[in-house]
């Protein structure tokens, strides 16, 4: 009797421990088919932000919802990433942030265009210097 107890434990520590190892590391399941998107913090507290900052309109504001949503989903996949380095996750940050940008740009007037880019500019000069674009060394004369 012993010796079958120890086999159905040895089975489900074995198994337990495959399951686990099957689920590797950081990366959120994708949300089953049909299910509505999630909203992550990062689309909530930007188009607050925007909406604030730009004096946005609640048409605007409608239209700008999918695209923040996106970018902010896409963002959070960045964030709970343990594969990726912090060099990367801050590098794949900046580009998600310059694809996503026009398509901000294109729902605002131009005045809000013009508060937006500085608002941006101000935002750059506040990242930690690792964050920052490395400067591109200048060539010398020939």
């Amino acid at each position: 009797m012993r010796r079958w107890q120890s086999w159905v434990f040895g089975i489900a520590v074995a198994g337990s421990c495959m399951f686990a190892q099957a689920q590797g590391p950081g990366v959120a399941p994708p949300p089953p088919p049909g299910a509505p998107p999630r909203r992550s913090v990062e689309a909530l507290s930007e188009l607050r932000m925007l909406t604030q900052q730009l004096n946005l309109t609640p048409d605007q504001r409608e239209k700008l919802r999918p695209i923040v949503n996106e970018e902010g989903e896409q963002l959070h996949i960045i964030r709970i990433d343990e594969r990726m380095t912090p060099e990367q996750k801050r590098a794949k940050v900046l580009e998600i942030r310059e694809a996503f940008s026009p398509k901000i740009a294109a729902e605002l007037t131009l005045e809000q265009q013009e508060k937006w880019k500085k608002l941006e500019e101000s935002l750059e000069g506040k990242r930690p210097e690792g964050a920052k674009e490395p400067a591109k060394p200048a060539t010398p004369p020939k």
